[in-house]
């Protein structure tokens, strides 16, 4: 039911989860989505390293840590819509952002386009923003937020102390395409999952980021002041 790169084809159920699915026509499949790159700037190879962020409310979090990051590249589809933006944080340091407007049903063909990018970086990082009813476990903590991890085998996890995604989750989009990609080519790469209570981030669910982001990135962040909302909790009940 994946195919390669993180795209996760899920059934209309559970009864046709099953290999009937080989004797479908061949031509019942629709036409594969097209991305181009537009760049702005030259460019940048090799790259240190490259961070993806997926995840609506990660967007804004970024854009106030890194007010100075100088916009590189532009992706669109094929309606010339933007779908992702790329910035320079700091020298051999970049921000691939997935704004919201894009279809995570074809995270593998955007990851298919950018996979020169991956090639010349010496490390990949993922990091995507999704609720807690997504997070599977028998005991789900009670807190704002958590933070969990998946790594290619040639990634370096000395000293991380970020528990790994237990089964049975799921995880799909560009962030699941990219360390997929990043497995096959025996390139170094890691996933994090930020798991919250809420439809956006405040200052308790945004912790566990801004550490993250403080370790990947070395270079000094505008600390971002956060408007508490009240009504942002997603387990409000009418």
């Amino acid at each position: 039911m994946a195919s390669h790169f993180g795209e996760v084809i899920f059934p209309s159920s559970r009864a046709f989860w099953n290999d009937e699915e080989e004797y479908e026509p061949e031509n019942s499949s629709e036409p594969s989505p097209k991305f181009y790159a537009r760049w702005l700037k030259p460019k940048p190879e090799p790259m240190q390293k490259l961070i993806i962020i997926e995840g609506e409310p990660l967007i804004p979090l970024v854009e106030r840590l890194y007010p100075k990051m100088k916009q590189m590249c532009v992706i669109e589809n094929e309606n010339h819509r933007n779908v992702s933006v790329i910035y320079q944080v700091d020298k051999e340091i970049y921000l691939c952002i997935i704004l919201p407007q894009f279809d995570a049903k074809n995270a593998g063909q955007l990851v298919d386009q950018m996979h020169d990018l991956f090639l010349s970086s010496e490390s990949t990082i993922s990091i995507v923003c999704r609720h807690i009813s997504q997070y599977q476990n028998t005991n789900v903590p009670e807190v704002p937020s958590l933070l969990r991890m998946l790594t290619t085998k040639t990634a370096n996890v000395t000293n991380c102390k970020i528990k790994a995604l237990e089964q049975p989750n799921i995880i799909f989009g560009v962030g699941a395409g990219v360390l997929s990609y990043a497995e096959l080519k025996g390139i170094p790469s890691k996933l994090y999952i930020l798991y919250i209570d809420s439809f956006t981030l405040d200052s308790t669910c945004a912790e566990p980021i801004l550490q993250l982001l403080t370790d990947e990135i070395p270079c000094k962040i505008q600390r971002p002041t956060f408007t508490e909302n009240p009504f942002s909790k997603g387990n409000l009940y009418m």
